[in-house]
C-alpha cells in the first residue's frame, strides 16, 4: 500500500467512462489525499451537453438487455462479483487512500459487501417465477419489467458498497446504468471499471460520469433517466426533487439520520461499551448507520460513561494504511471545519464535552473522537466521530426514541425481551438491532422510515424496488363489456 509521496506512487489521471470506453475531457476535477493532503489523482468532467444522447443510448441498452434470459444475466453478475473479488485488495486499497478510512473497514467490510451482492442477486435471478391468477375471464399474468435506464449517485464514503447495494439490484432487474460517483470518492469504481472493460458488458450499459453535483450531479437529475438512486442528505433530495420536477420519475434514497443507542440497566455492559463505541468511531463517523445519540439508563450511566470515554480517548489515530490505527482522517478539510462549527454550536447550547472537540495542529483532516454529554438532547447527524450522550430514566429513553424524526437504525442493549420486542415493534425506523450493531447482509431490506429516506436497497425487496410489475390478463371467455351498449 502506498500513497502520494511515496516511492513508486503516480498520480493517475482517469476519464468517464460511457460505452465501455475511457474519454477524456479539458475540465478536470482533482481528487486530494486526507493524509497528507496532496493531489493524487484526477477525473475528467463529464459534458454536460452530452447527457441526453448518454441516456438515449443506455435506453437503447436497457431494452437489449432486458431481452436477455435471467440465466444469462446471473452469469453477467457473478462475473462482476468475481472481478470485486479478485482484486480486493487493490481497491478496498483505493478506497482507504481516498477516503481515509482504516484498511481493514474497505477490506474486511465493504468491498466483499459489495461483491457479496452481485453474488446475491444472480443466484434470485435463478429463482425468480411470475405470478398467475385465475378469475372468471381467464388467466392473469403478473411479472416484472425494468424502469430502463437508472442514474446511480454513490456516496465517498462506501463506493464499492453502494455499488453493490444499488447497481446489482437494478442490473438484474434488467435495467442500464448512469453511475455519478461523488467527487471524493471515485478512485476504487474507476479501478474496477477497468476491470470490467474485459468482461465483454453490452455497450453502454454501465456508464461512469464525473461532476460535481450541482452540474453534472443536477443534469442527471433532470435528464430523462427512468429513476433515480443516491445516499446523501435531505437537502441533496430537494435539490434532487427540484431538478427532476419536470421529468418526474421514481426516487429511491437513502438519508441517514439521528440514529440511537439506548443502552438500559440490564445490558450486557461490556458488550453494549465495545459496540456503541464502534458504531459511533468506525471510518471516523462518516457511516450513515453510525450511532449519533445514546441514550444511557441512570443505573449504570456514570461507570458507562467513564469507561466510553476513555476508551475513546485511546483510539489510534493515524494512517489509515497503518493496521494500528483504530480512526483516520476525515474526507476534506471543509467537512472538518462544518464538524467542528455543529460541536461548536451544541456546546454553546449547554453540551460538555467529555472527550475530543479540538482539531489537532499535524498535517492531515483529522478529528478526535469526540463526545458530548447533552444538557437538551439534539436529534442531528454529524457524520463525524462526534456523538450526543444524555443520561434518562427508562420511560424518558423511550419517549425519546418515539420522538426521533428520523430513522434509519436504532440499537437497544437490554436483556428484558419484552422490552426489545414492545420498543422495536413501535419504533419509526427502517432497522433495528437488539444487543447487535451492523446486523445486514445482501440478504436484509436496508432502509430508513421518516425523513430517513425512501425505498430499500438490498434483498428481494431492493430487487423488486428496481421493477415495475406488470399485469398481462388473457380473456377465454366472453369480456363483461361485451354488449354493454346494446350495440
Amino acid at each position: 500500500m502506498c500513497r502520494s509521496g511515496s516511492k513508486g506512487h503516480q498520480m493517475v489521471n482517469y476519464g468517464y467512462y460511457t460505452g465501455n470506453k475511457w474519454h477524456r475531457s479539458a475540465d478536470v476535477i482533482f481528487c486530494t489525499d486526507p493524509v497528507n493532503e496532496q493531489t493524487i489523482a484526477s477525473f475528467a468532467v463529464y459534458p454536460v451537453s452530452e447527457m441526453e444522447s448518454l441516456v438515449l443510448s443506455a435506453a437503447e441498452a436497457s431494452r437489449e438487455w432486458r431481452k436477455v434470459p435471467n440465466k444469462e444475466k446471473s452469469e453477467y453478475l457473478q462475473k462482476i462479483c468475481s472481478c470485486i473479488r479478485e482484486n480486493l485488495y487493490e481497491l478496498a486499497n483505493l478506497e482507504s487512500l481516498e477516503s481515509g478510512k482504516p484498511f481493514k473497514e474497505s477490506l474486511l467490510i465493504d468491498v466483499p459487501l459489495g461483491a457479496d451482492c452481485f453474488e446475491y442477486y444472480a443466484n434470485l435471478l435463478l429463482t425468480l417465477q411470475d405470478s398467475y391468477v385465475l378469475n372468471e375471464q381467464g388467466p392473469s399474468l403478473f411479472t416484472c419489467v425494468p424502469y430502463g435506464v437508472c442514474g446511480i449517485f454513490l456516496p465517498y464514503n462506501v463506493p464499492m458498497m453502494i455499488f453493490g447495494f444499488s447497481c446489482a439490484a437494478a442490473l438484474a432487474a434488467g435495467n442500464s446504468l448512469i453511475i455519478k460517483p461523488s467527487e471524493f470518492g471515485a478512485l476504487s469504481l474507476c479501478k474496477l471499471a477497468e476491470h470490467l472493460s474485459s468482461l465483454d458488458l453490452p455497450e453502454y450499459l454501465i456508464n461512469i460520469i464525473h461532476g460535481t453535483g450541482d452540474t453534472v450531479g443536477s443534469k442527471l437529475a433532470s435528464s430523462s433517466v427512468n429513476m433515480l438512486s443516491f445516499t446523501g442528505s435531505r437537502e441533496t433530495l430537494t435539490h434532487v426533487i427540484r431538478e427532476s420536477y419536470c421529468q418526474p420519475k421514481k426516487i429511491i434514497c437513502e438519508l441517514g439520520g439521528c440514529n440511537i443507542a439506548a443502552v438500559f440497566n440490564d445490558c450486557d455492559f461490556d458488550e453494549a461499551v465495545q459496540n456503541v463505541l464502534g458504531s459511533s468511531f468506525m471510518k471516523s463517523g462518516q457511516m450513515c448507520i453510525g450511532t449519533d445519540l445514546i441514550l444511557v439508563e441512570k443505573g449504570i450511566s456514570e461507570r458507562f460513561i467513564e469507561i466510553l470515554a476513555d476508551k475513546a480517548e485511546h483510539i489510534a489515530m493515524g494512517d489509515p494504511m497503518d493496521p494500528l490505527s483504530g480512526i483516520g482522517p476525515l474526507r476534506t478539510s471543509l467537512h472538518r471545519i462544518n464538524i467542528h462549527n455543529q460541536v461548536s454550536s451544541l456546546i454553546n447550547s449547554g453540551a460538555t464535552v467529555l472527550c475530543g472537540a479540538e482539531i489537532p495542529q499535524s498535517k492531515g483532516f483529522y478529528y478526535p473522537p469526540t463526545i458530548l454529554l447533552a444538557d437538551n438532547i439534539a436529534y442531528k447527524e454529524i457524520f463525524g466521530p462526534v456523538v450526543q450522550i444524555a443520561v434518562m430514566d427508562r420511560e424518558e429513553m423511550i419517549s425519546s426514541i418515539e420522538n426521533n424524526p428520523t430513522g434509519l437504525t436504532l440499537q437497544l442493549w437490554t436483556k428484558d425481551s419484552v422490552l426489545s420486542h414492545d420498543i422495536s415493534s413501535t419504533a419509526a425506523c427502517g432497522m433495528v438491532w437488539v444487543n447487535s450493531f451492523g446486523q445486514m447482509s445482501s440478504q436484509t431490506p436496508f432502509g430508513g422510515s421518516g425523513q430517513s429516506g425512501w425505498g430499500r436497497q438490498l434483498g428481494v425487496q431492493g430487487f423488486y424496488e428496481y421493477t415495475q410489475t406488470k399485469h398481462i390478463g388473457t380473456g377465454i371467455r366472453k369480456s363483461p363489456v361485451s354488449g354493454w351498449f346494446g350495440l
